[in-house]
Protein backbone atom coordinates (compact mmCIF):
# COMPACT_ATOMS: atom_id res chain seq x y z
CA UNK A 1 0.00 0.00 0.00
CA UNK A 2 2.89 2.39 0.99
CA UNK A 3 4.69 1.55 -2.38
CA UNK A 4 1.38 2.33 -3.93
CA UNK A 5 0.28 5.82 -2.70
CA UNK A 6 4.37 6.46 -3.12
CA UNK A 7 4.16 5.86 -6.90
CA UNK A 8 0.18 7.74 -7.12
CA UNK A 9 2.27 10.60 -5.70
CA UNK A 10 5.25 10.55 -7.75
CA UNK A 11 3.02 10.31 -11.11
CA UNK A 12 1.28 13.39 -9.80
CA UNK A 13 4.03 15.12 -9.03
CA UNK A 14 5.56 14.93 -12.32
CA UNK A 15 1.90 15.67 -14.30
CA UNK A 16 1.64 18.90 -11.65
CA UNK A 17 5.37 19.77 -12.65
CA UNK A 18 4.56 19.84 -16.65
CA UNK A 19 1.15 21.18 -16.43
CA UNK A 20 2.55 24.59 -14.78
CA UNK A 21 5.32 24.38 -17.62
CA UNK A 22 2.42 24.26 -19.98
CA UNK A 23 1.05 27.58 -18.22
CA UNK A 24 4.00 29.34 -18.39
CA UNK A 25 4.60 28.33 -21.99
CA UNK A 26 0.57 28.59 -23.50
CA UNK A 27 -0.34 32.09 -21.16
CA UNK A 28 2.32 34.26 -23.51
CA UNK A 29 2.21 32.57 -26.81
CA UNK A 30 -1.93 31.84 -27.16
CA UNK A 31 -3.82 34.88 -28.01
CA UNK A 32 -6.63 36.30 -25.99
CA UNK A 33 -9.27 34.48 -27.65
CA UNK A 34 -12.87 34.28 -25.50
CA UNK A 35 -14.34 31.05 -25.53
CA UNK A 36 -17.46 32.23 -24.33
CA UNK A 37 -18.98 35.16 -22.66
CA UNK A 38 -21.15 34.72 -19.31
CA UNK A 39 -24.58 35.95 -19.97
CA UNK A 40 -25.43 39.59 -18.38
CA UNK A 41 -21.75 40.28 -18.31
CA UNK A 42 -18.51 41.44 -20.13
CA UNK A 43 -16.47 39.02 -18.68
CA UNK A 44 -15.35 36.68 -20.99
CA UNK A 45 -13.96 33.04 -20.26
CA UNK A 46 -10.66 32.01 -21.78
CA UNK A 47 -8.50 29.07 -22.36
CA UNK A 48 -6.02 29.58 -19.92
CA UNK A 49 -9.07 29.69 -17.00
CA UNK A 50 -9.30 26.21 -17.51
CA UNK A 51 -5.81 25.23 -17.51
CA UNK A 52 -5.02 26.87 -14.38
CA UNK A 53 -8.05 25.30 -13.28
CA UNK A 54 -6.63 21.45 -14.16
CA UNK A 55 -3.36 22.46 -12.22
CA UNK A 56 -5.45 23.33 -9.33
CA UNK A 57 -7.33 19.97 -9.66
CA UNK A 58 -3.82 17.99 -9.68
CA UNK A 59 -2.13 20.06 -6.95
CA UNK A 60 -5.66 18.77 -5.17
CA UNK A 61 -4.62 15.33 -5.60
CA UNK A 62 -1.65 15.37 -4.92
CA UNK A 63 -2.09 17.15 -1.88
CA UNK A 64 -4.61 14.26 -1.00
CA UNK A 65 -2.19 11.86 -1.18
CA UNK A 66 1.06 13.48 0.18
CA UNK A 67 -1.17 15.27 3.21
CA UNK A 68 1.29 17.68 3.81
CA UNK A 69 1.75 21.31 2.73
CA UNK A 70 4.15 24.06 3.26
CA UNK A 71 3.07 28.08 3.14
CA UNK A 72 5.14 30.73 2.22
CA UNK A 73 6.07 33.10 4.37
CA UNK A 74 3.87 35.86 2.95
CA UNK A 75 1.00 33.75 3.00
CA UNK A 76 -0.53 36.31 6.22
CA UNK A 77 -0.36 39.20 4.09
CA UNK A 78 -2.53 37.69 0.96
CA UNK A 79 -5.14 36.15 3.10
CA UNK A 80 -5.38 39.75 4.52
CA UNK A 81 -5.95 41.45 1.51
CA UNK A 82 -8.57 38.70 0.37
CA UNK A 83 -10.28 39.60 3.71
CA UNK A 84 -10.69 43.19 3.05
CA UNK A 85 -11.32 42.11 -0.85
CA UNK A 86 -14.25 39.78 0.09
CA UNK A 87 -15.46 42.46 2.64
CA UNK A 88 -15.36 45.43 -0.03
CA UNK A 89 -17.35 43.22 -2.20
CA UNK A 90 -19.65 42.26 -0.22
CA UNK A 91 -19.89 45.93 1.05
CA UNK A 92 -20.87 47.12 -2.35
CA UNK A 93 -23.41 44.35 -2.73
CA UNK A 94 -25.63 44.43 0.18
CA UNK A 95 -24.24 48.27 1.79
CA UNK A 96 -23.40 50.67 -1.42
CA UNK A 97 -25.62 48.50 -3.86
CA UNK A 98 -24.13 50.55 -7.04
CA UNK A 99 -22.45 47.06 -8.82
CA UNK A 100 -23.65 43.75 -10.40
CA UNK A 101 -23.72 41.03 -7.85
CA UNK A 102 -22.23 38.47 -9.93
CA UNK A 103 -20.01 40.98 -11.61
CA UNK A 104 -18.31 41.96 -8.61
CA UNK A 105 -18.01 38.61 -7.53
CA UNK A 106 -16.57 37.18 -11.08
CA UNK A 107 -14.07 40.22 -10.72
CA UNK A 108 -12.81 38.86 -7.09
CA UNK A 109 -12.75 35.30 -8.42
CA UNK A 110 -10.31 36.71 -11.12
CA UNK A 111 -7.70 38.32 -8.58
CA UNK A 112 -8.10 34.89 -6.64
CA UNK A 113 -7.42 33.26 -9.94
CA UNK A 114 -4.19 35.30 -10.80
CA UNK A 115 -2.52 35.26 -7.28
CA UNK A 116 -2.96 31.96 -6.94
CA UNK A 117 -0.42 31.14 -9.52
CA UNK A 118 1.66 32.24 -6.77
CA UNK A 119 0.98 29.62 -4.66
CA UNK A 120 1.18 27.02 -7.51
CA UNK A 121 4.33 27.47 -8.45
CA UNK A 122 5.75 27.76 -4.77
CA UNK A 123 4.52 24.20 -4.31
CA UNK A 124 5.67 22.75 -7.93
CA UNK A 125 9.25 23.96 -7.27
CA UNK A 126 11.61 21.33 -5.18
CA UNK A 127 14.95 22.29 -5.64
CA UNK A 128 16.90 24.64 -7.91
CA UNK A 129 17.38 22.52 -10.72
CA UNK A 130 13.11 22.68 -11.14
CA UNK A 131 13.64 26.57 -10.52
CA UNK A 132 16.41 26.80 -13.44
CA UNK A 133 13.83 24.34 -15.85
CA UNK A 134 11.26 27.15 -15.21
CA UNK A 135 13.30 29.97 -15.56
CA UNK A 136 14.30 28.97 -18.60
CA UNK A 137 10.53 27.73 -19.77
CA UNK A 138 9.97 31.86 -18.73
CA UNK A 139 12.08 33.31 -21.28
CA UNK A 140 11.62 30.54 -24.38
CA UNK A 141 7.97 31.31 -24.94
CA UNK A 142 9.42 35.15 -25.83
CA UNK A 143 11.17 33.83 -29.50
CA UNK A 144 7.83 32.82 -30.46
CA UNK A 145 5.96 35.98 -29.49
CA UNK A 146 9.43 37.73 -31.16
CA UNK A 147 7.95 35.50 -34.38
CA UNK A 148 4.29 36.27 -34.09
CA UNK A 149 5.77 39.99 -34.07
CA UNK A 150 7.15 39.73 -37.49
CA UNK A 151 4.80 37.72 -38.94
CA UNK A 152 1.84 40.68 -37.92
CA UNK A 153 4.45 43.52 -39.06
CA UNK A 154 5.46 41.81 -42.62
CA UNK A 155 3.23 38.42 -43.24
CA UNK A 156 -0.10 40.40 -42.20
CA UNK A 157 -0.39 38.02 -39.22
CA UNK A 158 -3.89 38.16 -37.52
CA UNK A 159 -4.20 40.87 -34.35
CA UNK A 160 -6.25 39.76 -31.33
CA UNK A 161 -7.14 42.67 -29.30
CA UNK A 162 -8.96 43.70 -26.14
CA UNK A 163 -8.50 46.86 -26.51
CA UNK A 164 -12.39 48.00 -27.09
CA UNK A 165 -15.49 46.16 -26.38
CA UNK A 166 -16.09 45.45 -30.12
CA UNK A 167 -12.14 43.88 -30.64
CA UNK A 168 -12.62 41.65 -27.19
CA UNK A 169 -14.79 39.35 -28.92
CA UNK A 170 -12.68 37.53 -30.40
CA UNK A 171 -12.47 39.57 -34.07
CA UNK A 172 -9.53 38.46 -35.99
CA UNK A 173 -7.70 42.09 -37.34
CA UNK A 174 -4.75 42.97 -39.07
CA UNK A 175 -2.02 45.45 -37.84
CA UNK A 176 -2.11 48.84 -40.02
CA UNK A 177 0.92 51.00 -40.95
CA UNK A 178 1.81 53.14 -37.82
CA UNK A 179 -0.22 50.74 -35.43
CA UNK A 180 1.75 49.98 -32.58
CA UNK A 181 2.12 46.19 -32.26
CA UNK A 182 0.44 43.45 -29.77
CA UNK A 183 2.25 40.24 -31.02
CA UNK A 184 -0.17 37.55 -28.89
CA UNK A 185 -0.68 40.13 -26.50
CA UNK A 186 -3.84 42.06 -26.21
CA UNK A 187 -2.56 45.59 -26.30
CA UNK A 188 0.75 46.77 -26.87
CA UNK A 189 0.80 48.17 -23.19
CA UNK A 190 0.69 44.59 -22.09
CA UNK A 191 3.17 43.45 -24.81
CA UNK A 192 5.78 46.13 -23.94
CA UNK A 193 5.14 45.11 -20.02
CA UNK A 194 6.02 41.32 -20.96
CA UNK A 195 8.74 42.03 -22.85
CA UNK A 196 9.91 44.42 -19.74
CA UNK A 197 10.08 41.12 -17.78
CA UNK A 198 11.91 38.91 -20.37
CA UNK A 199 14.42 41.66 -20.64
CA UNK A 200 14.88 41.54 -17.29
CA UNK A 201 16.17 38.22 -17.40
CA UNK A 202 18.19 38.61 -19.75
CA UNK A 203 20.15 41.40 -18.26
CA UNK A 204 20.19 39.26 -14.91
CA UNK A 205 21.64 36.51 -16.96
CA UNK A 206 24.08 38.70 -18.32
CA UNK A 207 25.29 40.25 -15.36
CA UNK A 208 25.32 36.66 -13.78
CA UNK A 209 28.06 35.96 -16.30
CA UNK A 210 31.84 35.78 -15.41
CA UNK A 211 32.75 36.96 -19.00
CA UNK A 212 31.55 38.44 -21.83
CA UNK A 213 31.80 36.03 -24.25
CA UNK A 214 29.24 34.06 -22.29
CA UNK A 215 27.34 37.33 -22.35
CA UNK A 216 27.37 36.96 -26.11
CA UNK A 217 23.88 34.70 -26.52
CA UNK A 218 22.08 36.87 -24.14
CA UNK A 219 22.72 39.74 -25.13
CA UNK A 220 21.77 39.06 -29.11
CA UNK A 221 18.64 37.92 -27.84
CA UNK A 222 18.37 41.01 -25.61
CA UNK A 223 19.19 43.04 -28.65
CA UNK A 224 15.81 41.07 -30.52
CA UNK A 225 13.82 41.48 -27.86
CA UNK A 226 14.45 44.72 -27.29
CA UNK A 227 13.65 45.71 -31.14
CA UNK A 228 10.39 44.34 -30.49
CA UNK A 229 9.46 46.00 -27.33
CA UNK A 230 10.18 49.46 -29.13
CA UNK A 231 7.53 48.42 -31.81
CA UNK A 232 5.04 48.09 -28.84
CA UNK A 233 5.44 52.07 -28.59
CA UNK A 234 4.85 52.24 -24.60
CA UNK A 235 6.29 55.30 -22.69
CA UNK A 236 5.83 54.27 -19.16
CA UNK A 237 6.82 50.68 -20.17
CA UNK A 238 10.45 52.38 -21.36
CA UNK A 239 10.71 54.10 -17.76
CA UNK A 240 10.01 50.71 -15.83
CA UNK A 241 12.61 49.11 -18.24
CA UNK A 242 15.87 51.49 -17.82
CA UNK A 243 14.26 51.41 -13.94
CA UNK A 244 14.70 47.53 -13.66
CA UNK A 245 17.72 47.66 -15.90
CA UNK A 246 19.70 49.74 -13.59
CA UNK A 247 18.70 47.96 -10.20
CA UNK A 248 19.84 44.85 -11.68
CA UNK A 249 23.23 45.75 -12.88
CA UNK A 250 23.70 47.68 -9.19
CA UNK A 251 22.50 45.06 -7.26
CA UNK A 252 25.17 42.67 -9.47
CA UNK A 253 27.83 45.39 -9.39
CA UNK A 254 27.88 45.30 -13.05
CA UNK A 255 28.11 49.04 -13.78
CA UNK A 256 29.49 48.70 -17.23
CA UNK A 257 27.46 46.12 -18.48
CA UNK A 258 24.88 48.09 -16.87
CA UNK A 259 26.09 51.14 -18.93
CA UNK A 260 26.04 48.76 -22.40
CA UNK A 261 22.00 48.31 -21.83
CA UNK A 262 21.62 51.16 -21.02
CA UNK A 263 23.12 52.85 -24.28
CA UNK A 264 21.11 49.98 -26.18
CA UNK A 265 18.21 51.32 -25.18
CA UNK A 266 18.60 54.50 -26.13
CA UNK A 267 20.17 54.48 -29.23
CA UNK A 268 16.80 51.69 -29.93
CA UNK A 269 14.53 55.33 -28.97
CA UNK A 270 17.18 57.32 -31.04
CA UNK A 271 16.26 55.17 -34.50
CA UNK A 272 12.23 55.07 -33.27
CA UNK A 273 10.33 57.72 -35.04
CA UNK A 274 7.11 55.79 -33.14
CA UNK A 275 8.95 56.65 -29.64
CA UNK A 276 10.11 60.21 -31.03
CA UNK A 277 6.35 61.55 -31.81
CA UNK A 278 5.10 60.05 -28.88
CA UNK A 279 7.66 61.49 -26.21
CA UNK A 280 7.16 64.85 -28.00
CA UNK A 281 3.74 64.26 -27.49
CA UNK A 282 3.69 64.52 -24.01
CA UNK A 283 6.46 66.97 -23.78
CA UNK A 284 4.29 69.64 -25.52
CA UNK A 285 1.32 68.47 -23.28
CA UNK A 286 2.83 69.00 -20.10
CA UNK A 287 4.82 72.20 -21.23
CA UNK A 288 1.86 74.02 -22.73
CA UNK A 289 -0.33 73.11 -19.32
CA UNK A 290 2.58 74.09 -17.48
CA UNK A 291 2.73 77.42 -19.49
CA UNK A 292 -0.96 77.63 -18.74
CA UNK A 293 -0.78 78.08 -15.23
CA UNK A 294 1.77 80.06 -15.08
CA UNK A 295 0.36 82.31 -17.66
CA UNK A 296 -3.03 82.57 -16.71
CA UNK A 297 -2.51 84.76 -13.34
CA UNK A 298 -0.26 87.45 -14.81
CA UNK A 299 -2.74 88.24 -17.28
CA UNK A 300 -5.36 87.85 -14.83
CA UNK A 301 -3.29 90.54 -12.90
CA UNK A 302 -2.99 92.75 -16.23
CA UNK A 303 -6.63 92.97 -16.76
CA UNK A 304 -7.03 94.32 -13.53
CA UNK A 305 -4.96 96.70 -13.68
CA UNK A 306 -5.18 97.78 -17.30
CA UNK A 307 -9.05 100.13 -18.75
CA UNK A 308 -8.91 98.53 -21.72
CA UNK A 309 -9.54 94.70 -22.21
CA UNK A 310 -6.86 92.84 -22.54
CA UNK A 311 -7.47 89.30 -25.27
CA UNK A 312 -5.84 86.68 -23.21
CA UNK A 313 -3.83 84.37 -25.82
CA UNK A 314 -2.82 81.00 -24.00
CA UNK A 315 -1.23 78.20 -26.80
CA UNK A 316 -3.47 75.54 -27.18
CA UNK A 317 -1.66 72.15 -25.67
CA UNK A 318 -1.80 69.27 -28.46
CA UNK A 319 -4.02 66.68 -27.42
CA UNK A 320 -2.02 63.72 -25.42
CA UNK A 321 -5.14 61.15 -25.75
CA UNK A 322 -3.83 58.80 -23.17
CA UNK A 323 -2.63 61.69 -20.65
CA UNK A 324 -5.97 63.41 -21.10
CA UNK A 325 -7.95 60.44 -20.36
CA UNK A 326 -5.76 59.21 -17.89
CA UNK A 327 -5.83 63.24 -15.83
CA UNK A 328 -10.03 64.23 -17.05
CA UNK A 329 -11.52 60.68 -16.62
CA UNK A 330 -10.32 57.74 -15.13
CA UNK A 331 -8.31 58.95 -12.44
CA UNK A 332 -10.99 61.85 -11.27
CA UNK A 333 -13.55 58.65 -11.02
CA UNK A 334 -11.51 56.25 -8.89
CA UNK A 335 -11.46 59.53 -6.41
CA UNK A 336 -15.48 60.01 -6.53
CA UNK A 337 -15.75 56.41 -5.51
CA UNK A 338 -13.49 57.14 -2.71
CA UNK A 339 -15.33 59.72 -1.64
CA UNK A 340 -18.59 57.25 -1.50
CA UNK A 341 -17.00 55.00 0.85
CA UNK A 342 -13.52 55.73 2.05
CA UNK A 343 -13.18 52.86 3.97
CA UNK A 344 -14.24 50.03 1.54
CA UNK A 345 -14.79 51.67 -2.34
CA UNK A 346 -17.53 50.84 -4.13
CA UNK A 347 -16.50 47.18 -5.07
CA UNK A 348 -15.01 45.79 -7.95
CA UNK A 349 -16.28 46.49 -11.76
CA UNK A 350 -17.71 49.69 -10.15
CA UNK A 351 -15.03 51.97 -11.74
CA UNK A 352 -15.58 50.59 -15.27
CA UNK A 353 -12.63 48.64 -16.53
CA UNK A 354 -9.92 50.79 -17.12
CA UNK A 355 -8.41 53.30 -14.09
CA UNK A 356 -4.87 53.35 -15.74
CA UNK A 357 -3.43 53.17 -12.41
CA UNK A 358 -3.95 50.07 -9.88
CA UNK A 359 -3.34 52.76 -6.78
CA UNK A 360 -6.25 54.87 -7.36
CA UNK A 361 -7.95 51.50 -8.80
CA UNK A 362 -7.95 49.38 -5.53
CA UNK A 363 -8.50 52.75 -3.94
CA UNK A 364 -11.86 53.52 -5.56
CA UNK A 365 -12.46 49.76 -6.10
CA UNK A 366 -11.76 48.63 -2.15
CA UNK A 367 -11.57 51.70 -0.07
CA UNK A 368 -8.05 52.91 2.10
CA UNK A 369 -8.41 49.18 3.36
CA UNK A 370 -8.36 47.67 -0.14
CA UNK A 371 -5.06 49.81 -0.93
CA UNK A 372 -3.02 49.33 2.55
CA UNK A 373 -3.70 45.79 2.12
CA UNK A 374 -2.44 45.51 -1.70
CA UNK A 375 0.18 47.59 -0.20
CA UNK A 376 1.37 45.78 2.48
CA UNK A 377 1.43 42.77 0.82
CA UNK A 378 3.90 44.58 -2.03
CA UNK A 379 5.50 45.78 0.36
CA UNK A 380 6.01 42.25 2.23
CA UNK A 381 7.55 40.92 -0.98
CA UNK A 382 9.89 43.28 -1.81
CA UNK A 383 11.07 43.12 1.35
CA UNK A 384 11.73 39.02 1.17
CA UNK A 385 13.31 39.54 -2.06
CA UNK A 386 15.91 42.22 -0.72
CA UNK A 387 16.80 40.02 2.56
CA UNK A 388 17.42 36.82 -0.14
CA UNK A 389 20.12 38.44 -2.30
CA UNK A 390 23.24 37.71 -0.05
CA UNK A 391 21.86 34.70 1.00
CA UNK A 392 21.03 32.81 -2.15
CA UNK A 393 24.25 32.09 -4.82
CA UNK A 394 24.12 30.86 -8.82
CA UNK A 395 20.50 30.47 -10.38
CA UNK A 396 18.04 31.55 -7.43
CA UNK A 397 20.62 34.70 -7.39
CA UNK A 398 19.42 35.26 -10.65
CA UNK A 399 16.11 34.41 -10.08
CA UNK A 400 16.13 36.64 -7.16
CA UNK A 401 17.52 39.71 -9.05
CA UNK A 402 15.00 39.60 -11.80
CA UNK A 403 12.38 39.36 -9.50
CA UNK A 404 13.20 42.74 -7.67
CA UNK A 405 13.97 44.25 -11.34
CA UNK A 406 10.29 42.59 -12.46
CA UNK A 407 8.55 43.72 -9.08
CA UNK A 408 9.97 47.28 -9.90
CA UNK A 409 8.91 47.75 -13.15
CA UNK A 410 5.75 46.56 -12.42
CA UNK A 411 5.51 49.28 -9.30
CA UNK A 412 6.44 51.99 -11.67
CA UNK A 413 4.30 50.81 -14.57
CA UNK A 414 1.30 50.35 -11.97
CA UNK A 415 1.07 53.90 -12.13
CA UNK A 416 -0.04 54.24 -15.43
CA UNK A 417 -1.70 51.23 -16.50
CA UNK A 418 -3.88 48.52 -14.77
CA UNK A 419 -0.89 45.67 -14.66
CA UNK A 420 -2.46 43.62 -11.53
CA UNK A 421 -5.59 43.29 -13.45
CA UNK A 422 -4.25 42.55 -16.95
CA UNK A 423 -4.82 38.68 -17.37
CA UNK A 424 -2.18 37.58 -19.24
CA UNK A 425 1.14 39.67 -17.42
CA UNK A 426 -0.67 39.55 -13.96
CA UNK A 427 -0.91 35.60 -14.19
CA UNK A 428 3.30 35.87 -15.30
CA UNK A 429 3.96 38.63 -12.52
CA UNK A 430 2.32 36.29 -9.43
CA UNK A 431 4.10 33.10 -11.24
CA UNK A 432 7.74 34.72 -11.24
CA UNK A 433 7.20 36.13 -7.46
CA UNK A 434 6.08 32.53 -6.77
CA UNK A 435 9.39 31.40 -8.03
CA UNK A 436 11.60 33.73 -6.14
CA UNK A 437 9.93 32.95 -3.03
CA UNK A 438 11.30 29.40 -3.56
CA UNK A 439 14.77 30.15 -4.03
CA UNK A 440 16.46 28.86 -0.92
CA UNK A 441 19.06 30.26 1.36
CA UNK A 442 22.72 28.90 1.42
Amino acid sequence: MKKLVEHTYSVLDILYKYLFAAVLIFIPLYPKFPLFTLPFTYVAIRAEDFLIVFVWFVFLMRLIVQRRITFPKISFQFGVFFFVALVSSLSAILITKNVEPLLVLLHLARRFEYMSVFFLIYWAVRDAGTRRYYLELSVLPAIGVFLYGIAQIYFGAPVISTMNAESSKGIAMFLRPGVTLNSTFAGHYDLAVYLTMILTFLVAISASATSWLRRLPALSLFIAILWLFMQAGSRISLVSLVLSVCVVCYLYRQYLLGFVFICLIFASIATSSQYISRFKSIFHFVTTRTSEVMVKPVLAAVATLSATPVNEIVPVAPPDISTSIRLNVEWPRAIRAFYKNPLLGTGYSSISLATDNDYLRALGETGILGLLSFLALLLAIGKHLLKQIKKTSGVDKIIIISAIGIFVSFLSTATFIDVFESSKIAILFWAFMGLAFSAQSK
